[in-house]
Parts: C-alpha cells; sequence; structure tokens
C-alpha cells in the first residue's frame, strides 16, 4: 500500500539525560531532505540521527525537533578557577594603584573575566545516550508511517477512481478505432480522388494501396494496448508495500506519452475530445503523485 508523504509524529520517553520529546513532520519532496534539531548536550548525535532517518523514510522533506527536558545529573556545573579570579584581583588592584582610580574591585567584575567562571559538561556515555534516544526516535517514526499510510490509502482509493475513468475512455477509443481508421480512409480518398482527377487520374489499384498505406498511420491499436498495459501496471504498483513513488512518476510519463501519440494519430474531433479529457486526468494523477513516497 502506497504511502504519502505528508505526515507529523510524536513520541517521548525517559533517557539518562532527562525527559526527550521527539516531534517529526513531512511533507512532499523530489528527494529524501532530512533537517535535525538537537539540544546542545545531544549535538554530537546529529550524524546518528541523520543516517537513522535514512534507513527509515524514503523521500520527503523531513523535519525533526529533539526537546530536553534535563535531570540534575546532566545539568551543567559551573566551576570557579580561584587561582585565575585572584590573578585577575591583583592585576586590577596593580592598575588602580598605579592610575590612581577610586572605588573597589567588585565579585560581579572578576566574575565577568574570561575563563574564571566555567561550566563543566556532565560526561555521558554517547553509544548508551543514542540507543536511548533512537528508541524514542524510532516511536515517532511509526506515528509518522502510519499517519502517512493512512494518507497513502485516501490518495490510493482517489488513484482508483481516476484510473477507472480513463480506462473507460481508453475503452471507448478501443472500441471506435476501426470506425476511425475506416472514416479517415474514406476522406483521404475522396480528397485524393477529387485532387487526381484535376491531374490526369490515378490507377484505381495504386490508389487503394496508397490510401491503406495512410490510412495504417492513424491506426492507434499498439498505442492503445500499451497504455491498457500501464493502466495496469499503475493498479499493480498501488498495492506494493514498499515507496512507489518515483516508479508512478515515470509510469505516469509513459502514459501521457501513449495518449499524445493517440491524439496526434487520429486526427479525429470524437478523439481529440476523449484524449483531452484524459489528458486532464493523467495531470490529475501526476500532481497526486507528487505526495506519493
Amino acid at each position: 500500500m502506497i504511502s504519502s508523504m505528508t505526515g507529523y509524529g510524536r513520541a517521548e520517553g525517559e533517557t539518562s539525560l532527562g525527559h526527550l520529546l521527539v516531534e517529526i513532520k513531512s511533507v512532499n519532496h523530489r528527494f529524501l531532505d532530512s533537517r535535525v534539531r538537537l539540544p546542545r548536550q545531544i549535538s554530537s548525535l546529529e550524524p546518528h540521527l541523520l543516517s537513522h532517518l535514512k534507513n527509515n523514510i524514503a523521500r520527503g522533506r523531513v523535519e525533526v525537533a529533539l526537546t530536553l527536558a534535563a535531570n540534575s545529573s546532566s545539568v551543567p556545573e559551573p566551576v570557579l578557577n580561584l587561582p585565575l579570579a585572584q590573578r585577575y584581583y591583583e592585576a586590577a588592584e596593580k592598575a588602580a594603584d598605579a592610575l590612581a582610580l577610586p572605588g573597589s574591585i567588585g565579585l560581579d567584575f572578576i566574575l565577568r573575566m574570561p575563563d574564571v567562571l566555567q561550566v563543566s559538561e556532565p560526561v555521558a556515555d554517547l553509544d548508551q545516550i543514542w540507543e536511548e534516544i533512537r528508541s524514542v526516535v524510532d516511536q515517532a517514526v511509526r506515528a509518522l508511517g502510519e499517519m502517512r499510510a493512512r494518507e497513502g490509502k485516501e490518495l490510493a482509493d482517489d488513484f482508483r477512481r481516476t484510473l477507472t475513468a480513463l480506462e473507460e475512455h481508453r475503452a471507448r477509443l478501443e472500441t471506435s478505432k476501426d470506425k476511425v481508421v475506416s472514416d479517415f480512409r474514406d476522406r483521404f480518398e475522396a480528397r485524393l480522388k477529387n485532387l487526381l482527377s484535376e491531374n490526369g487520374g490515378l490507377d484505381p489499384t495504386r490508389l487503394h494501396q496508397e490510401v491503406a498505406i495512410f490510412a495504417e498511420r492513424c491506426d492507434v491499436s499498439e498505442e492503445l494496448a500499451r497504455l491498457d498495459s500501464h493502466l495496469k501496471q499503475f493498479e499493480e504498483i498501488l498495492r506494493v508495500p514498499e515507496p512507489v513513488g518515483r516508479r508512478l512518476d515515470f509510469l505516469l510519463q509513459e502514459m501521457f506519452r501513449e495518449i499524445n501519440t493517440i491524439g496526434s494519430k487520429a486526427n479525429h474531433l470524437e478523439v481529440t475530445q476523449t484524449v483531452l479529457q484524459m489528458k486532464n486526468l493523467v495531470e490529475r494523477l501526476r500532481e497526486q503523485a507528487q505526495n506519493v513516497e
């Protein structure tokens, strides 16, 4: 069953760093374009996350946001560099005396000096953290997949309705193809006779041969047969349990080509009207296929 590229997934879970919220949104795109937003504590895991998404999502513009409510064990610890603070204080006192500056040197001045107050990040086992995060990410990916599958089912139902309309038009052309050739032969022969009568005429046998050759050129039997095959392939692809968006794109190009050739060869009013309707239906399928994974 096909999947849509539009969806949303959300999951929450506990990790050794704290409570994690994962949100995934996806929209249609020709290829896979993943963008992730990670908390600073786990920003180094971005390559792991991107690789994991690539293994689970085939196509679409995907945005992933991870929000971490850190617990006490993962909160950074401020560390005072007391020797450095002492050096700054002594240097400031010396400068004040040398320049005869009034006032005293306060704590806020010392703490603003570079590297006096540093932040010590808790040492984490990134492999363990990644396993914990991946578990929550997988839940969000599954939720995304379920929503994409539901929308995919609606797309498939709409596809089938359009395919049914296309097949009805194709069957109508199949029924009328012999008459189209016959009408063309009669019109062409009449025009040719009229032309040749003004120029001395032509042997009747040769005339019929030439008319038959030109009439065959408007026969669309092969195009209708290929179009029938494409329609059946399209229906079969809708049941394939894997990403098929690109296959549908290619098949729709082939269908449009056959329909266009039918219109060009037949040169018949009723056929032209039917072909225009079929082109509109294929264009509708093309627009819908843009959202298939």
